[in-house]
């Protein structure tokens, strides 16, 4: 069941709802407001809307640098384990 959850950020409350336990809601809650903070312009200036769009800019582009990460692990650990198997199998002959 879905349950509400407030992320407090530039003096506005914005409501979502989620199935996400609480540590993750923490987590990435605590992710927004960092990014939001370590933005580097003047918030006072801006729209939320530009601040927000900014965010997104940042951490989207951490989620694919993350995910191309992962794919070049997940490729170096095949390699790893089919080299494995090949001198294994040698062993056995």
């Amino acid at each position: 069941m879905k349950r509400p959850v407030i992320l407090k950020l530039a003096e506005r409350e914005f409501r979502f709802y989620t199935t996400e336990p609480e540590d993750i809601v923490e987590t990435v809650f605590q992710q927004i407001v960092q990014t939001y903070d370590e933005l580097e312009i003047d918030k006072s200036k801006v729209e939320l809307e530009y601040v927000l769009t900014a965010m997104l800019v940042e951490i989207t582009a951490d989620l694919v640098k993350s995910r191309n990460e992962l794919e070049r692990m997940r490729e170096k650990y095949s390699s790893i384990l089919e080299q494995y198997h090949r001198s294994r199998r040698k062993i056995e002959e």
